[in-house]
């Protein structure tokens, strides 16, 4: 997660209550909240394979 996606959400949640004075941090919490659990720890982004599902690599066959 990064900034400007928690900026983004953050906007969206301050124009869906008319756009209110004074509750910037409150709005930056409540995107970082609600982002959260979308994304783990690493590189891996939200909907992206590597934050959902462990692809395991092939076992080599070194026996010739």
């Amino acid at each position: 997660m990064n900034d400007e996606q928690i900026r983004q959400r953050a906007y969206e949640i301050w124009q869906a209550e008319g756009q209110p004075e004074g509750k910037e941090a409150e709005h930056w919490q409540r995107a970082r909240d609600e982002m959260e659990p979308f994304y783990k720890e690493g590189d891996a982004e939200a909907g992206s394979v590597e934050s959902s599902v462990a692809i395991p690599m092939p076992k080599s066959d070194e026996t010739h």
